[in-house]
């Protein structure tokens, strides 16, 4: 855990394993959809990739032949293996309130998906009336380079003109992205993902879940200048 606080005036924000508990429908929908496609893949090596953009997704735990034999037929299984269960994914408790407190710092805050657009409204919607904190969204089409590549959070930083930021997501993607770019990483607990391997990959603070980084908000993050 860093020393100090991290002076920011942006915060960007995964959503899914982060603010919204959907890591783990994600792994069932992947894994019916390899089943589908006729590859059994064990559902701790799919779970290792989440948050990992989908287009990366299917030659990280099936290698490249099935990718290029399969890769598209999967994805569009997963998708309909996710749209299946709209119940099943819900808000982690503390969630809207932090993004309130999170606002009322006069923090900028993003809500950076990779998700593609339909599952990331999918979520949003989830989180009610508290995405109005934020004044920036991204999904998978506003970058061409999916996490861990940091594109997205250029773009995420970029659409509020943050000058210094801070990231707080829940997997090994989401930090080493933050790392690669040179941005302070977050990393909760919630999304499945081991406090020794969020580390490894660059965390600067690893914390339970939304509702423990809310009780740490004042260790985070420093007061704004004046």
């Amino acid at each position: 855990m860093t020393d100090r606080p991290t002076r920011v005036d942006t915060v960007v924000l995964d959503i899914d394993g982060t603010l919204v508990d959907s890591n783990y429908q994600h792994t069932v929908a992947w894994s019916r959809a390899f089943r589908s496609a006729g590859h059994d893949i064990p559902s701790w090596q799919i779970h290792r990739a989440i948050g990992m953009g989908g287009d990366r997704l299917v030659a990280a735990v099936a290698g490249d032949d099935v990718e290029d034999s399969a890769g598209d037929a999967v994805r569009a299984a997963w998708e309909k293996e996710y749209d299946a269960m709209p119940d099943e994914p819900v808000p982690f408790p503390g969630a809207a309130e932090l993004l309130a407190d999170l606002r009322g710092r006069d923090l900028r805050v993003v809500l950076a998906s990779s998700a593609i657009p339909r599952h990331a409204e999918r979520s949003l919607a989830l989180l009610g009336d508290a995405r109005e904190h934020a004044q920036a969204t991204t999904t998978s089409e506003d970058a061409e380079e999916s996490k861990p590549d940091p594109e997205l959070l250029e773009v995420a930083v970029s659409r509020v003109d943050g000058s210094s930021s801070i990231v707080v997501g829940d997997s090994v993607w989401d930090v080493e992205a933050a790392h690669r770019l040179g941005i302070p990483a977050v990393a909760l607990l919630s999304g499945g993902f081991g406090e020794d391997e969020l580390r490894a990959a660059g965390a600067d603070w690893v914390l339970e879940d939304v509702a423990d980084l809310r009780q740490r908000l004042d260790q985070v993050l420093a007061p704004r200048d004046d």
